[in-house]
C-alpha cells in the first residue's frame, strides 16, 4: 500500500470509518453529495475519532472553542471523500477482498498481541470494521490515483539544477544502527547485561524482557538514528559512544525506564553525490506532479458535483446534538 498520497489522501485516511447506526426518529442530514447523504451521527463519530487521534479534549474550554473549526474541516473531508469514491465507483474501481484481508492482517501484526491491538482501536475510538473500511478506501484511492495520473511518467523539473541549488539537503550526518532493551528497574537492567556477558542473544532478550511493546515484533531494533533525531538525550549520548558490536555495560536511565543499548552498525557523515540521489529525486518530483494532476482532478469533481451543506456555520456539533435530543 502506498505510504503517502498528498493532501487529499491524508484527509481521507485520517477520517475514514464505517458508521453503523440505527434507532427511531429521523436522522439529521448535515450534507448531501450528488444526492448521497452525510448524517450527523457520521460527523459526530469522526469528530470524536479526530479528537482521540490528536489528544484534543473537546469538553475543555479550549476544546469547545475549537470544535466548530474541527467540525467544518472534517465535514469538508467527508464531502471530498464522497466525491472521490463516487468517481471511483463510476470507473468500476473496487477493493479486492483478499487484498483487504491481507492488509488488515499486516496491520494487526504490528502489535505485540491481540490485547494491544484492541487497546489501540479503543484509544482511537475505532472498531475493526472501521479499520477494514479505511483499508478498502485506501486501496480504491490507490487505484484511482494510478488511473488518473498514468500519463505522468517523467518530471519537467531540472533535477541536476535542483541538486546544485540545494546542497545542504544532501548532507547526511553520522548515524548509528541501535538495538534497545528497556526494563523497569536498574536491577533488571543489570541482570540483562549479566546475561549478555554470559553470551545470550540480544534480540532474544529484547523479545523476552523489554517493556517496549514493539520489541515483540522488531526484537529491539530501532534502526538508524541521528544526533538530531527526537530521541532522549541520555539514550543518544550512550548510543553514539558505543563501537559497532558493543552494548552498554551500565544501565542508561531515562523517563521510560532503564535501557541496555547495542550498536550493530555506524555510518559516517557524508555528502551524497548527484548520482546517488538522482533516482530518488526523479521519483519524488514525478510523484509531486502526479499529485498536482490528481488534486486538479478532485477540484474538477467537486466543481461538477451537487454539494449541499445543511449544517449552519455558527452551530457546533454539541448544539446540534442538544437540539436533536430535545425533540
Amino acid at each position: 500500500m502506498r505510504k503517502y498520497w498528498g493532501i487529499w489522501l491524508s484527509l481521507i485516511i485520517l477520517f475514514v470509518t464505517v458508521v453503523l447506526f440505527s434507532g427511531c426518529g429521523k436522522e439529521s442530514v448535515v450534507a448531501t453529495v450528488n444526492g448521497e447523504k452525510i448524517n450527523m451521527s457520521e460527523l459526530n463519530i469522526r469528530v470524536d475519532q479526530a479528537a482521540a487521534r490528536y489528544g484534543y479534549d473537546l469538553d475543555s474550554e479550549e476544546g469547545k472553542e475549537f470544535v466548530g473549526y474541527l467540525r467544518e474541516q472534517i465535514l469538508q473531508s467527508m464531502i471530498e471523500e464522497k466525491v472521490i469514491l463516487q468517481a471511483a465507483a463510476e470507473k468500476d474501481i473496487a477493493a479486492d477482498k483478499e487484498l483487504v484481508d491481507k492488509e488488515l492482517e499486516e496491520s494487526k501484526s504490528q502489535f505485540g498481541d491481540q490485547e494491544e491491538y484492541e487497546e489501540y482501536l479503543k484509544d482511537l475510538k475505532l472498531t475493526e470494521k472501521d479499520l477494514r473500511m479505511y483499508i478498502e478506501h485506501s486501496l480504491i484511492l490507490n487505484e484511482l490515483f494510478d488511473d488518473i495520473t498514468k500519463d505522468v511518467t517523467s518530471t519537467t523539473k531540472d533535477i541536476e539544477q535542483y541538486y546544485q541549488d540545494n546542497q545542504s539537503e544532501f548532507f547526511v550526518p553520522e548515524q548509528v544502527h541501535a538495538y534497545n532493551i528497556v526494563v523497569k528497574t536498574e536491577e533488571e537492567a543489570k541482570e540483562v547485561i549479566k546475561r549478555l556477558d554470559e553470551g545470550e542473544n540480544f534480540e532474544e532478550l529484547a523479545v523476552e524482557l523489554s517493556i517496549d511493546t514493539t520489541a515483540q515484533s522488531n526484537k529491539g531494533d530501532i534502526g538508524y538514528i541521528k544526533k538530531e533525531d527526537a530521541l532522549l538525550e541520555e539514550f543518544k549520548e550512550a548510543a553514539f559512544e558505543l563501537e559497532v558490536g558493543q552494548y552498554t555495560k551500565e544501565p542508561i536511565e531515562t523517563m521510560y525506564g532503564y535501557h541496555v543499548i547495542k550498536v550493530v552498525d555506524k555510518k559516517e557523515e557524508k555528502h551524497n553525490s548527484f548520482e546517488e540521489v538522482k533516482a530518488n529525486l526523479e521519483n519524488r518530483f514525478i510523484f509531486e506532479e502526479k499529485n498536482a494532476v490528481f488534486l486538479e482532478y478532485v477540484d474538477e469533481l467537486k466543481e461538477k458535483a451537487e454539494i449541499i451543506k445543511h449544517l449552519p456555520e455558527e452551530q457546533s456539533v454539541q448544539e446540534q446534538e442538544g437540539s436533536e435530543d430535545g425533540k
